[in-house]
């Protein structure tokens, strides 16, 4: 039933003459699906009845979470970093040359762009900063790449490059720009282009047949519409089970949803686009074997290093797990309080409570389920029922015995631009249907009111469906940490 605080008023009842058509949830999703649909979604929300679609909850419960286009596919663009440094692509020195730059004599460099132009400072990227060099002519088209004339900058004429830093792979980047008296020329300034990307909705649809000998017992239900009314009306417990399968099976798709090529009998596409674990194959995805502290602090460095300041609350970031993941994060806490002397304050963790067998029962026992990071932020468990479900995930770790699925770790950072959410439901506009095909019985009783029947069966079919799709703005802020199967 619904949880405390919720607005949403529930009990049980019979299905009897007195339920009309009018209060029939089903009639009302008909007639205003636009009032309707996003209550049916928080009276089936884990909130409420049913705890397997967290992630759908809680998108469909914050500002931005959902977002409505007019077509089934999207764009959108992404502004990448200002600068990168420039990468080696082969060395154009002469194999003579060991020590290139000593006694300020010039030396070449070929460079993968032309971004840079003559009094610009750069470096290899070394701690130190003693190779700065200063380009003293070029870039000059060489090939697949760009070369340029470089003179180190240093007052000591026995200085010189390393060769190792002029072969391919090596990264080098610009500093600053020099000038002198009279100058006629400044330094470059790079712009970086938008990166542009696209996604697409996937169509879903789900049936099911109720006979007239089907169970009667109905839920009253009173929930409020878009508007703030509240209404009351009642729906059948077939009704709830399909809705919640409906439900998991949206949850499913956000996560698992795959894009792909395939067609129907009738020779069309299915509409199919991808999931969250698709999207993020190209984000921050490791492997692991045994979760610690280290590695968390470690990866989640990897994912806000130079994007995100030190101590903002930005750095705040969700995990998705399973019971197990949950269990071995618990596992990981406690291990780095032991090993760091952390001495508990046993009144924090235990409980007085009621015993037969004692006066003075005790109970002990503590679960943790958040991690503040260093250097500020923090890192929020939330269990993920799709990671535990063993109809669909039957690969155990031979080793640990231990469901391999249940150990991923998915961290979702849900903090976008603007206040508004980084990942989103997207829907089609006006892409939701729900309709009943009554034959001489429907979802309001027998059809006796000389209504045509749309078929001769003692029996009505409910369909639903939706146009939508899972949209991550900046994966780069998300990821997975994976167990791997020994």
């Amino acid at each position: 039933m619904a949880t405390a605080g919720s607005r949403l008023i529930t009990r049980e009842g019979e299905f009897h003459a007195n339920l009309t058509e009018r209060e029939h949830l089903g009639r009302a999703l008909m007639i205003a699906p636009h009032k309707m649909m996003g209550q049916m979604n928080k009276l089936f929300s884990a909130q409420n009845y049913y705890s397997n679609n967290p992630l759908s909850s809680m998108l469909e419960g914050i500002k931005g979470g959902e977002i409505t286009i007019g077509g089934t596919e999207w764009e959108w663009e992404m502004k990448s970093a200002d600068t990168r440094p420039l990468v080696v692509l082969e060395n154009v020195e002469p194999d003579s040359n060991t020590t290139p730059g000593k006694f300020k004599r010039k030396f070449k460099i070929k460079l993968d762009e032309n971004w840079y132009k003559t009094t610009d400072v750069i470096s290899p990227g070394t701690s130190a900063k003693k190779y700065n060099c200063v380009i003293v002519d070029g870039p000059v088209r060489h090939g697949d790449g760009y070369v340029y004339t470089l003179q180190l900058v240093t007052t000591n004429d026995l200085d010189f490059v390393p060769v190792k830093l002029l072969k391919p792979g090596q990264h080098w980047g610009k500093g600053y720009s020099i000038s002198g008296e009279a100058a006629e020329k400044g330094g470059s300034t790079q712009f970086s282009m938008p990166i542009a990307f696209r996604n697409k909705l996937s169509k879903f649809r789900k049936e099911y047949r109720i006979t007239d000998y089907a169970s009667t017992e109905v839920l009253r239900v009173a929930l409020p519409d878009s508007n703030g009314n509240i209404q009351k009306s009642w729906i059948r417990y077939a009704d709830i089970e399909f809705m919640k399968q409906w439900r998991e099976e949206l949850e499913y798709a956000r996560w698992y949803a795959t894009s792909g090529d395939v067609y129907q009998d009738n020779g069309r596409p299915y509409q199919t686009g991808p999931g969250i674990q698709e999207q993020l194959a190209d984000s921050h995805v490791e492997y692991y074997n045994k979760l610690s502290i280290p590695l968390l602090d470690q990866y989640l460095m990897d994912i806000f290093y130079g994007r995100v300041a030190p101590g903002k609350n930005g750095r705040n970031i969700t995990a998705f797990t399973g019971e197990y993941g949950m269990a071995e994060f618990h596992k990981a806490v406690s291990d780095i309080m032991t090993k760091r002397g952390l001495i508990r304050n046993i009144e924090v963790f235990t409980d007085k409570v009621g015993s037969e067998y004692n006066n003075n029962a005790m109970a002990f026992g503590m679960q943790f389920v958040q991690y503040n990071l260093t250097n500020g932020g923090s890192l929020k468990l939330i269990h993920n029922p799709m990671y535990d479900n063993r109809a669909l995930h039957t690969e155990v770790d031979p080793i640990s015995g231990k469901p391999v699925e249940s150990m991923r770790f998915t961290f979702l950072d849900f903090a976008g631009e603007a206040g508004k959410s980084n990942i989103k439901i997207t829907k089609k506009e006006g892409g939701e249907f729900f309709s009943y095909i009554c034959g001489n019985y429907g979802p309001y009783g027998p059809n006796n009111k000389n209504m045509n029947p749309a078929h001769a069966g003692d029996y009505y079919e409910m369909h639903i469906g939706t146009h939508e799709g899972i949209h991550i703005e900046d994966v780069t802020k998300c990821g997975e940490l994976i167990y791997a199967v020994n």
